[in-house]
């Protein structure tokens, strides 16, 4: 393997046809070749290069080579540079541009082979005329590019042993193998170019890193170092760092990467090319790669006590009883055992090793517990007990071990997090724990703890929690008339218990709170007093709040009070009012939580209960008070007052079109100008009605929470899905309006056209999420409401459409061949009532400028057709005609797109609205005229209508041509290509069914083919093809059999999963690295033939390929077969020779029909055969001779263990 860098020479061979740039209608040309970058896209400094001057010649011979990658350019990456080549007139004083050359170095061959071809000069913005001519250039890469070849799985070969393959996984191994395409990080002090002194870096995210020699100035390094690592977490990640070295100033970062553990546990081998990444994980820069061996495996000589079973004797715990099983557990004991190889913190000074004085400490919310600190070990026994008050298992114990330091503070060596909810049965958990970081991931082994938890009942630890509830002290006299709806919540606060401490003493332990508590429901809020240093409080408070809806939640806050710095949240909880609609009393005790988001119950109902932070014990009732009744109670009077005359009589057998809204009053409004002396206050009210763009606002009411408007308002409107949404403000003229509530009034429903007068209650988002909330009552509006028809308001729209003014100028012509129509014909006559587009500056009101465009189809194209624009007119007549040649098998299908816009010079044109016109109903050639509805942006948005006539016409200028008396011309033969050869041979031997275009050289494929609707057999074999259009299969979609050998995919077409009668296709001889599982879901696929590409794996999942039969996968770089193929219910052949494949650890059902394959393909695979089964069964008698010394070696150390302890035993006896 070399380190030298990959070159590339450009031969500039010759020219012709070049642009005559002199009065002698020749040139001087010469050309100028630079490398640029992809990302930057400047010239890469060093790498530019000038051919000789040929002298007055269009047709110039330089055949001069250059040679690329010595002065700055990475060749040895993915992402190639461009080679620009621009081609120069040279005269005196200046040269003319004639013409430039962009060769896209990726897409050339990489392998190193010599690229000689013609390149079409392009124009260049400062060219003075259209530029012609061509260049023949010759490109040849100095060795081929690492990264694209296969990779060889056996050089270096990874010499790595799992001693136990159903053992836990324990130590990985890394072979570091090569690098290529790095960075120059050591730039060259008198020339261009340089070099860099590469090393890898690689670590698990602890103290221990692991690092490879340096190389010395190269940029292609090649190491073949092995490391490994004693790690068995699955969250680890290893990663994997570049630096240049430097002795002096010290190592320059030049890239990573990283690979997750948990992406190796099939205990196979990884070996590939990996990315260098910048440290934020950005990879828009090709900054190298790195060839890496990865596998992870059980070392049996890393087996430790963490290991083995835990052993419940050891010692036995039997001092924590569980005093009763029919009470509910609020104990939690724990029992820390010991340590095991925990971290050393205290390194030594003058030798390697060193030690730690561990000491844990258990935190459950906000109660900490710790242990002893025992000095100087890493494998310390503790032995030591302790409980924490505990009534729910939902959150989670941690464990803290630190390093105890008297002097500079305890240093953190790692935690866990231990979940309770695993308690419930009340049975011990002994386990060992593997320490991690603060945040909870896990890296490097830091050490383990052994700790033992249960949760048991404890009636010592009862409180007023767990006591029977007294319900006559304080008693709740509440009165209720349960024949009437519940309007009002009444609460009784009892009690607390418990509490945190929030106020801690500064010159002693303990500390105490001053609670009080908040009762709200949506904006209304009640507080109870607040007790003084107190953490288990009594009250027996009352309080109300008014509510109606049993949608919403009473919100309960338990603050700690603070006069300066403001309240402290101790704990909240929400009870829904659905639960109080038996009008019941509810007297429980509620644990305090402290997160009020989350869904009701104490577990379930609305807050995450991590650790007892204390309850509060309510009584709570959902009554009718009828002190609280108001006139949003008693039912609507449609009297007083009578709804306002319309003007007119509703014909109500015409459809309506002006919704009449009549605003009567409001009651029980919020108060939003609080007074500044004295409880209460009022509001200035008005409300604010929008219908789509039309918003009306009432007068405002000064001081007043019960105003009265009897006002009237009108919409023109003839949707009946359109909505009308009312806001009520409180008015202020300095600051702006506040809003009160808010409600809607849809349309549906009105179409009895009988007043419908409702109070509306008040409804608030509170949240800002867009979601309406329920809550308290903030107010209600009485609102009439009648949806009519207007005869002031009928326009054109609901006139008699006049089908003489215009007349359509397309004309349908009969014709005895039967000629089906083939022309469109559109007329736009007028619109109405478009949209206001430029408002006014300094009045209200404005106008528009609409313009018309049509959209369609038009002989395979998209055809736009455009009105003139009428100036300042919101109902603009036009009476313009329009027409469109429609093909013959579109007729049925296509749909005329119209749009209005407002017309712009300067800014550009505004959308108004648009519409579709179905054209499948035409085929009669009987005109239709109709008025269409524009429709804007917003949904159910009507900004106008539009009157269009149209109809369908046979037009004899685009009828087919049919010679019908004069003798028919002798033809002349016309020589046909070879691929009109091919499709005139499929539509004369198969009917259009088979078609052949193998080896015809196509790039592409014609469109021609589409016409061939009837094929069931394609075959394009041998030709240059690497993508196929989208549309392909739409026009062929009966494909049984597809042959896309010997082409150029790099991709397997995406198109293809789309033929669902696919039961043969050939990829075989492409440049594919990947198999998408769409094909494998195929439902028909029965035969997939991927041979000789670059396979690396196979899809997971390709089980759902039901049908499937053969899979020939023969010389591809696959490394192994997931056990999912043998599950593949209908697979009879399956060939995977020529890939690096250890056949011996093939699936048993996959291996047999791998190798029925084999026997069925050739004489010569068969002896291959023989002599594979020779070798197999020789790996198998060296697996079973390496088995038996295995267990011979583990009997030995049992019996060895047996003695010492029979030893121990006998000695205790003495």
């Amino acid at each position: 393997m070399s380190d030298s860098l990959r070159t590339l020479t450009v031969t500039v061979l010759e020219a012709k046809d070049v642009i005559a740039c002199d009065k002698g209608k020749s040139s001087d040309p010469f050309c100028k070749l630079d490398l640029v970058d992809g990302k930057s896209a400047k010239a890469i400094s060093g790498e530019g290069f000038k051919t000789k001057i040929k002298k007055k010649t269009l047709s110039p011979v330089w055949n001069e080579s250059f040679e690329f990658g010595k002065k700055g350019a990475n060749l040895d990456t993915k992402n190639q540079p461009t080679l620009v080549i621009n081609m120069f007139d040279s005269d005196t004083f200046s040269s003319e541009e004639m013409g430039r050359v962009t060769v896209l170095l990726g897409s050339i061959d990489q392998s190193g082979g010599t690229v000689e071809r013609w390149f079409k000069l392009e124009n260049t913005d400062k060219a003075s005329s259209n530029i012609t001519g061509e260049i023949k250039l010759s490109l040849k890469y100095s060795g081929e590019l690492l990264t694209a070849l296969p990779i060889d799985m056996t050089k270096p070969i990874m010499d790595v042993v799992d001693s136990d393959p159903e053992g836990k996984l324990n130590e990985l191994h890394i072979l570091l193998i090569r690098a290529t395409g790095i960075k120059v990080m050591d730039k060259n002090m008198l020339s261009k170019g340089g070099s860099s002194d590469p090393m890898m870096t690689f670590h698990l995210g602890g103290d221990e890193k692991l690092k490879s020699s340096v190389k010395k100035k190269s940029l292609a390094p090649v190491w073949e170092e092995t490391f490994k690592f004693p790690v068995s977490s699955t969250s680890a990640v290893l990663t994997c760092v570049m630096d240049d070295y430097d002795m002096g100033s010290g190592n320059d970062f030049m890239g990573q990467f990283s690979i997750p553990l948990e992406t190796l546990q099939d205990r196979k081998e990884v070996r590939k090319w990996y990315e260098l990444e910048e440290v934020d994980g950005n990879k828009g820069e090709d900054i190298g790669s790195v060839l890496l061996a990865v596998k992870w495996v059980h070392n049996v000589e890393l087996i430790s006590v963490v290991d083995k079973a835990v052993d419940y004797k050891d010692p036995v715990w039997d001092d924590v009883k569980d005093e009763d099983l029919e009470k509910d557990p609020n104990e939690l004991n724990i029992f820390i055992l010991k340590a095991h190889n925990l971290k050393i913190m205290d390194k030594n000074l003058l030798s390697k090793g060193g030690s730690t004085d561990p000491m844990f400490t258990m935190v459950l919310g906000e109660e900490k517990l710790k242990t002893k600190v025992i000095k100087k070990n890493l494998n310390p026994e503790y032995f030591e007990k302790f409980s924490f008050g505990m009534r729910s298992n939902s959150g989670k114990l941690k464990v803290i071990c630190d390093d105890y330091d008297m002097g500079s503070g305890n240093d953190f060596v790692g935690m866990v997090e231990i979940d309770l909810s695993k308690l419930s049965d009340r049975k011990e958990l002994r386990s060992w724990y593997q320490l991690g970081d603060d945040d909870g991931s896990i890296g490097m082994d830091i050490g383990h703890v052994l700790v033992a938890v249960r949760w048991v009942f404890n009636p010592s630890r009862l409180s007023p929690v767990d006591q029977p509830i007294d319900w006559g002290n304080p008693k709740m006299e509440v009165n209720d008339e349960l024949d009437e709806k519940p309007n009002e919540i009444n609460i009784m606060l009892i009690r607390a218990y418990g509490l945190p401490v929030m106020d801690k003493n500064m010159f002693s332990k303990g500390g105490s709170s001053d609670p009080i508590v908040s009762f709200k429901i949506g904006s209304e809020v009640v507080k109870s007093t607040c007790k003084k240093k107190n953490l288990n409080p009594e009250w027996g408070e009352s309080f109300q709040l008014p509510v109606k809806s049993s949608e919403a939640f009473l919100e309960v806050l338990v603050d700690d009070y603070d006069m300066a710095s403001g309240n402290d949240l101790i704990g909240t909880f929400k009870i829904p009012l659905a639960e109080m609609t038996d009008r019941a009393e509810h007297r429980a005790w509620h644990p305090l939580g402290n997160d009020p988001d989350e869904v009701e119950g104490a577990e379930d109902r609305g807050w995450e209960v991590t650790a007892d932070i204390g309850h509060v014990l309510l009584a709570v009732k959902w009554v009718h008070n009828p002190e609280r009744l108001s006139p949003v109670d008693i039912p609507v009077d449609y009297s007083s007052p009578m709804f306002p005359d319309l003007g007119f009589v509703d014909d109500v057998e015409k459809a309506p079109n002006e919704l009449v809204l009549f605003l009567v009053k409001a009651w029980g409004l919020k108060v939003m100008d609080k007074n500044m002396f004295s409880k209460g206050g009022s509001s200035d009210p008005l409300v604010e009605f929008t219908l789509g763009d039309t918003k009306v606002k009432s007068t405002v009411k000064k001081k007043n929470l019960n105003p009265e408007w009897n006002e009237t308002f009108r919409f023109p409107v003839k949707n009946d899905k359109a909505t009308v949404k009312c806001l009520v403000q409180d008015y202020d003229m300095a600051s702006g309006n506040d809003d009160m509530g808010v409600f809607e009034i849809p349309l549906a429903g009105l179409e009895n056209r009988s007043e419908l007068r409702v109070w509306h209650h008040l409804a608030f988002d509170e949240d800002g999420d867009g979601q309406i909330d329920a809550g308290a009552d903030i107010g209600s509006c009485l609102i009439g409401v009648k949806w009519v028809h207007n005869p002031e308001l009928v326009s054109p729209v609901d006139q008699p459409i006049d089908w003489e003014d215009p007349s359509m100028e397309v004309v349908h012509v009969e014709n005895d061949k039967e000629f089906p129509p083939n022309q469109l014909g559109v007329t736009l006559i007028r619109a109405y009532g478009v949209k206001v587009m430029d408002k006014n500056m300094f009045s209200k009101g404005g106008s528009s400028d609409p313009v018309v465009t049509f959209t369609l189809k038009e002989m395979g194209k998209i055809s736009e057709k455009k009105s003139t624009v009428i100036k300042k007119d919101l109902n603009p007549v036009w009476k313009e005609h329009f027409a469109w040649q429609i093909e013959d098998d579109k007729r049925f299908s296509e749909t005329l797109v119209v749009s209005m816009d407002d017309y712009d010079m300067a800014s550009g044109n505004d959308f108004i609205g648009s519409f579709e016109v179905p054209l499948n109903e035409l085929n009669d050639c009987v005109e239709r005229r109709n008025w269409f509805t524009l429709i804007g942006e917003e949904e159910h948005a009507e900004v106008g209508s539009v009157l269009l006539a149209y109809k369908y016409v046979h037009n004899p200028e685009y009828a087919p041509f049919v010679e019908e008396e004069s003798e028919p011309e002798p033809e002349i033969p016309v020589e046909l290509t070879p691929f009109e050869k091919r499709m005139q041979k499929c539509i004369d031997d198969g009917d259009g069914t088979s078609l052949n275009l193998s080896k015809l050289q196509l790039d592409s494929v014609p469109e021609a083919v589409n016409a061939l609707i009837s094929l069931t057999a394609m075959n394009f074999r041998g030709n240059l093809l690497s993508v196929i259009r989208d549309d392909l299969f739409t026009f062929t979609a009966g494909i049984t059999s597809l042959n896309l050998s010997m082409n150029a995919f790099s991709v397997t077409p995406s198109s293809i999963p789309q033929l669902s009668h696919l039961m043969r296709l050939v990829l075989s001889d492409n440049q594919l690295s990947s198999l998408p599982i769409d094909l494998f879901a195929m439902p028909k696929l029965a035969e997939l033939y991927v041979e000789r590409n670059y396979l690396r794996d196979l899809p997971k999942g390709v089980s759902v390929a039901l049908n499937m039969t053969k899979l020939m996968l023969a010389g591809n770089q696959l490394t192994y077969i997931p056990e999912e193929v043998a599950e593949m219910p209908s697979l009879k052949m399956f060939d995977v020779r020529d890939n690096p494949i250890n056949e011996g650890e093939m699936n048993v059902g996959v291996r047999k029909i791998y190798d029925s394959t084999v026997l069925h393909v050739s004489k010569s695979s068969r002896r291959g055969l023989v002599s594979r089964a020779l070798t197999v069964r020789k790996l198998v008698e060296e697996n079973r001779e390496r088995q038996l010394r295995l267990f011979a070696e583990q009997e030995k150390a049992a019996k060895k263990q047996e003695k010492a302890e029979m030893l121990a035993a006998s000695k205790k006896k003495r």
